[in-house]
């Protein structure tokens, strides 16, 4: 059974951790020659760095750096997010429904005494929802 299992996978699945394991060894082979054949222009670049940074010049403690901000633009961009209309942009009417409210939130007195009109019993969290049109343009807006 486990031969059989073996011919369903592919190559890659069977032999994926030796493949990672030789790339391993052939990459740190790799910097490792290419290490030890630059090694003398590595050390070289070492004790220069170590010579340069000797020579920076520390600040004396008496100096007082005076740093004055810069007067900043502010500029305001708007982002504006393009959505798919729905319809094609044309109104349609959504039904009525029942929304389930965040545990701290109930329904209010004049949407229990609707549902009640209409035979629906609501739950402790929930709330009902009227129907409307949607993809309206406000005019408000």
């Amino acid at each position: 059974m486990i031969e059989q299992k073996n011919t369903e996978l592919t190559w890659w699945e069977r032999n994926k951790k030796k493949v990672f394991i030789i790339g391993g060894v052939v990459i740190a082979a790799g910097i490792g020659i290419v290490v030890f054949k630059n090694k003398d222009a590595l050390l070289a670049l070492v004790k220069k760095g170590k010579i340069a940074g000797n020579n920076i010049p520390l600040p004396d403690a008496k100096q007082v750096i005076d740093i004055v901000p810069e007067a900043t633009n502010v500029i305001k961009s708007e982002t504006v997010i393009s959505t798919p209309l729905l319809n094609n942009g044309q109104p349609f009417p959504v039904k009525g429904f029942i929304r389930e409210l965040p545990k701290n939130c109930h329904p209010s007195a004049e949407k229990l005494a609707q549902a009640a009109e209409l035979g629906i019993k609501l739950g402790e969290h929930q709330t009902i929802v009227d129907s409307y049109m949607k993809n309206l343009i406000d005019a408000a807006a």
